[in-house]
């Protein structure tokens, strides 16, 4: 083996183990806002996953969607979720029963996934992969024939999340703006009224 070899097994069994670590954090750390630090370093773990496989296009997308987008939104939901909640969503979870044997089964299902697989090898021993050029073309063309209505389906429903985020945040100006309204003429009319 090279030394590029001993690096990229290297910088396998690193990321591999941070991803692995915090994914676990997710099931187990007591409070929802370290689950969901827990989760952003799981995907930017698999985004590096995909980095060391080559393959460049889904690791950003990983980076950009998953990590970027989907992860900041979690923690921006538990974030307005606890302002609205009176700091209920930050307590301490015990969904422990639950969370361990769900676990464990996806575990048991990655683990035949990968050993029942059909790997593809070269006669050298390396594995096939194709052309680093030709990946991002292939993508492109499959998201825009064959993909294109679940592609602009998904881009509707983040339309909607969106829309929904903002319509709940003004839900709650709205209402904290009323009821200073109604305290303030609470407090007129209980002037006058002395």
């Amino acid at each position: 083996m090279t030394w590029a070899d001993w690096f990229d097994q290297l910088a396998f069994f690193v990321v591999a183990g941070i991803t692995i670590v915090a994914a676990a954090g997710v099931v187990f750390v007591p409070r929802i806002i370290h689950a969901c630090l827990c989760l952003l370093v799981a995907l930017i773990g698999i985004a590096g996953l995909y980095g060391l496989m080559a393959a460049h296009l889904l690791l950003a997308i990983q980076l950009l969607v998953y990590a970027g987008g989907i992860a900041v939104l979690i923690l921006f939901a538990i974030m307005l979720l606890h302002r609205r909640s009176d700091g209920g969503i930050l307590g301490g979870t015990r969904n422990l029963i639950i969370g361990l044997p769900a676990t464990v089964i996806v575990w048991f299902v990655v683990a035949a996934a990968v050993i029942f697989s059909k790997w593809h090898y070269l006669p050298g021993g390396g594995t096939v992969s194709p052309q680093a050029d030709s990946n991002v073309r292939i993508i492109g063309e499959l998201l825009l024939s064959r993909h294109l209505l679940a592609f602009e389906l998904v881009s509707v429903v983040m339309l909607m999340a969106l829309v929904g985020a903002i319509i709940i945040a003004r839900e709650d100006r709205s209402t904290d703006s009323g009821q200073q309204v109604a305290g303030q003429q609470t407090g007129e009319s209980g002037g006058n009224a002395q």
